[in-house]
């Protein structure tokens, strides 16, 4: 499997499915779920729905409940709202060993903007220190309960995801 050199070189933490917009919650989407879960038996697998409709409803309880029992860690998303393709930030740990938190930034004159020539232009955002102090407090507050935190800085403009990652480790560490 390609990914086992890196677990046995302990440089694997997860293994991170980001499912596409048009993943909408069924029967045999769950199904796919538990049949990636399979093939990675071994492995930890972090989950991130790119449809809101994942947890709309009651269905967000349900989501959070099949992450739980099939060991799944839950991928929390800060990212511009208001939007179709917005999904909601749910501060939940659903793994015991690890949270994951991807920062995709806030950028809500770009996040839908069709023609962009790279990913950089549509993660164009770089967060402000108060917005990175209430993160910090989230993500704590996750840490709480998970073993470790994964924090991934997917706004990939530039070097903002590099900057805005070193001011949120000493914001964690309190320096």
């Amino acid at each position: 499997m390609a990914v086992e050199p890196l677990r046995a070189a302990q440089k694997l933490g997860v293994v991170l499915f980001q499912f596409p917009p048009w993943f909408v919650p069924s029967r045999a989407a769950f199904d796919h779920i538990l049949e990636c879960a399979e093939r990675l038996r071994g492995f930890q697998l972090a989950v991130e729905f790119r449809n809101r409709t994942w947890f709309e409803g009651d269905r967000a309880a349900q989501v959070m409940a099949f992450e739980r029992e099939h060991r799944l860690a839950h991928v929390v998303v800060d990212e511009p709202q208001g939007f179709a393709s917005s999904v909601p930030a749910l501060w939940e740990v659903t793994c015991p060993h690890v949270a994951i938190v991807r920062f995709h930034g806030r950028n809500t004159d770009t996040w839908d903007k069709k023609g962009l020539s790279s990913s950089g232009e549509r993660f164009n955002y770089l967060y402000a220190t108060a917005e990175l102090t209430e993160l910090a407090e989230q993500v704590r507050g996750l840490g709480r309960t998970a073993k470790s935190v994964h924090a991934v800085f997917n706004n990939n403009f530039g070097d903002y995801a590099q900057r805005n990652a070193a001011q949120f480790l000493q914001m964690i560490l309190g320096l």
